[in-house]
């Protein structure tokens, strides 16, 4: 049961429209075009968030040890202090005379330091608002580079955005503003007609009897074969004054369209055309046909 069904025929076509297969480079090539704006707002971020010489730390104080500072020397002074002050113990039993004059040197080591205290005053001031600076500026080079980062993003995104909604609608467009139907009436075989209905809000109706389709001609390209996925285009040259030429693009599956209309079309002009039902007296009998209405 299973095997009959799938080898069973879908039917004569009576109603469709265009293909959404017809579309597909077109999503495929979107594609790679947002992943390319994604992977350049990546680099210009990262590319943003990386130091500059100007942003660079400077260069260390206690690394630059070769330079002699007044804190090196009153450090050295205060080195000195009780070297000198063991001397003139030991030499105070022997030299009394100079005794008064060793008493001083205390005095001058205090003087000494409290200089160097003076003399380091202001670099430890200046150091202190060294790194005050330093603290506030990594701060807003943080908030500037984040503003930067958001502003990359936004617009790298928008524009692949903007070339989604655009082609999103125009898809719409295409495939849902277009739809054709074939209409067959029971009782008269004859009265076979196509409606074609444009329009996704306000929509338009058309209505075209199989007498005025004077050819039907269908196409297929090498692209639209294998690049979107089968689909075809069938064009009827007709006498109606509103689509002299009715081209039914993308249409999938376009051999069983054109079948489906060559049938309809053959089936009329063996009825007599607009004579009359000539097809019975030569034995013609429009079950067939009656069939394929039923199937709608």
């Amino acid at each position: 049961m299973a095997k009959t069904n799938a080898n069973a025929s879908a039917g004569p076509w009576r109603e469709g429209r265009p293909s959404f297969k017809a579309f597909y480079p077109e999503i495929i090539l979107l594609t790679i075009v947002t992943i390319a704006f994604v992977a350049l707002a990546a680099r210009l971020s990262c590319s943003a968030t990386k130091p500059t010489t100007e942003n660079a730390a400077p260069t260390p104080v206690a690394d630059a040890t070769f330079f002699s500072t007044p804190q090196a020397f009153a450090q050295d002074a205060s080195l000195d202090a009780p070297l000198a002050t063991e001397e003139t113990s030991a030499n105070q039993a022997d030299e009394k005379v100079v005794a008064p004059f060793n008493d001083l040197e205390p005095v001058e080591a205090v003087a000494s330091e409290t200089q160097a205290e003076a003399e380091t005053a202001p670099v430890a001031l200046e150091t202190e608002a060294e790194t005050e600076t330093e603290n506030v500026a990594p701060q807003t080079t943080k908030s500037g580079a984040s503003v930067k980062i958001l502003a990359i993003w936004g617009v790298c995104l928008a524009i692949p955005a903007f070339l989604w909604i655009w082609r999103a609608w125009r898809w719409i467009v295409a495939v849902y503003g277009v739809r054709y139907e074939i209409r067959c009436d029971s009782d008269n075989p004859k009265s076979t007609t196509i409606l074609v209905t444009r329009g996704i809000f306000n929509k338009k109706t058309d209505s075209m009897h199989i007498a005025q389709v004077k050819d039907i001609q269908s196409s297929q390209t090498f692209f639209q074969k294998y690049f979107q996925g089968g689909v075809g285009t069938i064009a009827l040259f007709t006498q109606d004054l509103t689509d002299g030429v009715l081209k039914m693009e993308n249409m999938e599956d376009p051999n069983r369209v054109f079948n489906a209309l060559d049938e309809l079309r053959r089936r009329y002009w063996a009825l007599g055309g607009v004579g009359g039902l000539g097809g019975q007296a030569n034995g013609f009998e429009p079950d067939g046909l009656d069939g394929m209405s039923d199937a709608m």
